[in-house]
């Protein structure tokens, strides 16, 4: 089982400075039992979090067998349920904020076996 979060530096320099400027994401993959960090991609601001969770959880898949992945609504996309699906991983992933509930859960359209 693992979780995958990410990170953000930068947002205290927009407040500081007045302006946006460029920053870095840290996204994470940690083994949610022993709190391990077993997998971690460092990104531009430029590139969205969902893009990042098929190098994510391949590399974690190395390290770790994976059964449930845990993220937050920044992984939430058909993509990322097909992936985590073809790898026969339980994808538990929080709704997007802007997410089309008149279709129901993306979950459901992928979770064939469980």
């Amino acid at each position: 089982m693992i979780q995958a979060a990410s990170a953000f530096i930068g947002g205290w320099v927009e407040r500081i400075y007045g302006r946006k400027k460029r920053y870095i994401k840290i996204h994470f993959a940690v083994d949610a039992r022993t709190k391990e960090i077993i997998a971690m991609e460092v990104t531009t601001d430029d590139l969205h979090d969902s893009e990042v969770l098929p190098g994510l959880i391949m590399n974690a898949s190395r390290h770790r067998a994976i059964i449930e992945a845990f993220m937050d609504g920044a992984y939430d996309s058909s993509k990322n349920y097909a992936l985590l699906r073809g790898m026969n991983i339980k994808p538990i992933i929080k709704p997007r904020r802007n997410a089309r509930v008149d279709r129901g859960p993306l979950e459901e359209k992928f979770n064939h076996n469980s």
